[in-house]
């Protein structure tokens, strides 16, 4: 707990919130709403997957870091960060001018894997990096389904408590559909759309690689979930994704941010917590499409029509 604080990279994650807490409520964001985010993602949930991986074997450092990797690194990022500037005209050229959401939905989500795994990974074997660089689990099968079962009711429970789109599917509209079919379709998909997607990416890629430049996994859960949190950015202030967060149709840019790193910030500390301490691929994409899927079944049900 002592190293912890004296980390800076806490510290800077802990300024950084505070400014844009502070962004948030200088602009008329309730005060609960905000905090509220942090304790239940910043704090509940990663407590939550730090018990649930207690008492596991400790997994073998990421491979070293070689200087020459800055370059990629930080190409990388650039990469994804242009990709996500221009996703929206893009999916909109490839699209029809009144397009079926269900074709919407599929290119959206090939466009993606192709940006954030097939480039990366393209990538990562022209410049002859190994592909253990993330090192490999050392846990138990039944441990990590153990992980799984602990967080995924916790999450399963915020949303029940707090999930007004959860909410949704227990009432009278979706009682003669196919709730379960919809349910676990949702989750193979959210598990390839988020899952997939953003854990090669984020914690795969990025996190083992911020593990091994910083030589700290807390300074890579930290600076991961930071990243994590502004790649979400683009598509509030260039898609019109902001009346959908309740921040408006357009959001200035700070606020966006301050948005970001206030919730999609500090949800990736769970999964940063969860990969540092498993190094379960298919754990961490799992409970990312689980958790995923419980706020977005009803629209995946709307879309595809169960």
């Amino acid at each position: 707990m002592q190293s912890l604080f004296r980390n800076r990279h806490v510290w800077l994650f802990v300024g950084v919130y505070g400014m844009s807490l502070g962004v948030l409520v200088a602009g008329g964001r309730p005060l609960g709403d905000v905090i509220g985010a942090l304790l239940i993602l910043g704090v509940l949930l990663p407590l939550v997957a730090l018990a649930a991986c207690r008492g596991m074997p400790t997994p073998a450092p990421s491979t070293q870091w070689r200087n020459r990797e800055a370059w990629t690194m930080f190409g990388l990022l650039g990469w994804i960060a242009l990709f996500l500037s221009v996703k929206g005209p893009l999916l909109a050229a490839l699209l029809p001018a009144d397009p079926d959401p269900r074709l919407q939905e599929a290119i959206n989500t090939l466009l993606k894997l192709g940006a954030f795994v097939a480039v990366p990974a393209a990538v990562l074997w022209s410049r002859g990096q190994r592909w253990d660089l993330a090192g490999r689990p050392v846990a138990s099968r039944q441990r990590l389904w153990i992980c799984f079962i602990v967080v995924a009711f916790a999450g399963f429970a915020v949303q029940y408590l707090l999930g007004s789109q959860f909410r949704k599917l227990l009432g009278g509209d979706y009682a003669d559909r196919h709730l379960a079919l919809g349910a676990a379709l949702c989750f193979l998909w959210m598990s390839i759309e988020a899952g997939v997607v953003e854990e090669f990416f984020f914690r795969w890629y990025l996190q083992s690689r911020l593990a091994a430049w910083t030589k700290s996994q807390v300074s890579a859960v930290i600076l991961g979930a930071l990243l994590f949190g502004l790649a979400h950015a683009p598509g509030i202030v260039l898609r019109g994704a902001g009346g959908v967060e309740g921040l408006g149709d357009s959001p200035s840019i700070g606020t966006t941010l301050a948005y970001v790193v206030a919730t999609q910030g500090v949800a990736g500390l769970t999964f940063g917590v969860l990969w540092s301490r498993t190094r379960s691929f298919v754990l961490v994409v799992a409970l990312h499409g689980f958790i995923d899927a419980l706020s977005n079944t009803a629209s995946f049900m709307d879309t595809w029509g169960f």
